[in-house]
């Protein structure tokens, strides 16, 4: 198997895993606002969620969404109102009362990554740039998934541990508030950017 896509593909799959999206900022939040070890569901939802992209992906799935354009319109707008409804509850999370101290369930982690339209255009990207034409494509298939699995379950840990690290450090409720309210803001916006591709 050629090393250098390869490593060309490990090198993307890391930048596009660990900068914001909005796995990682709601990892963010839910960190920040409740603490990651309760969302351990939620976590583990969004690693198989990714991972049924990731599989998709290596299928075909991704490359055929972007070449049907009114099917993959639809899937941002439905992904674009799940991820809206998902950021809303986020900012909420651990303030105003019991209703919104339990974190969000392994099903809500499990549609983040399919309801995504930025999910399958990485995986596009992943699953033919990186892919050497002339050498066989399955092994190939099978180590840029597991690159693309590791590296999302070490990003969605480490943004959940930073907002651990940031409820440890800020004690002041309010400014809590505004910092999950700006990480689902983000997250919003990190979707809503799916929308120029």
């Amino acid at each position: 198997m050629p090393l250098e896509p390869l490593a060309l593909g490990s090198v993307f799959i890391a930048t596009m895993s660990l900068t914001p999206g909005p796995a990682n900022l709601s990892c963010l939040s839910i960190g920040a606002s409740l603490g990651i070890a309760r969302a351990l569901p939620y976590l583990a939802g969004i690693w198989l969620g990714g991972l049924v992209v990731i599989g998709a992906g290596a299928l075909g799935l991704g490359a055929l969404l972007a070449s049907a354009p009114m099917l993959f319109l639809v899937m941002k707008v439905a992904g674009f109102f799940y991820i809206c409804w998902l950021a809303w509850r986020l900012a909420r999370a651990g303030f105003g009362g019991a209703a919104h101290e339990a974190p969000p369930s392994f099903w809500a982690g499990l549609l983040l990554h399919p309801l995504n339209p930025k999910a399958y255009v990485q995986n596009v990207m992943v699953f033919t740039a990186f892919i050497a034409p002339a050498a066989p494509y399955v092994p190939q298939a099978i180590w840029l998934g597991a690159i693309s699995l590791l590296l999302m379950m070490v990003a969605t840990t480490l943004w959940g541990l930073g907002g651990d690290a940031i409820r440890n450090f800020v004690r002041n409720a309010r400014s809590m508030r505004v910092f999950a309210g700006g990480a689902s803001t983000l997250m919003v916006a990190s979707v809503a950017v799916a929308f120029v591709f």
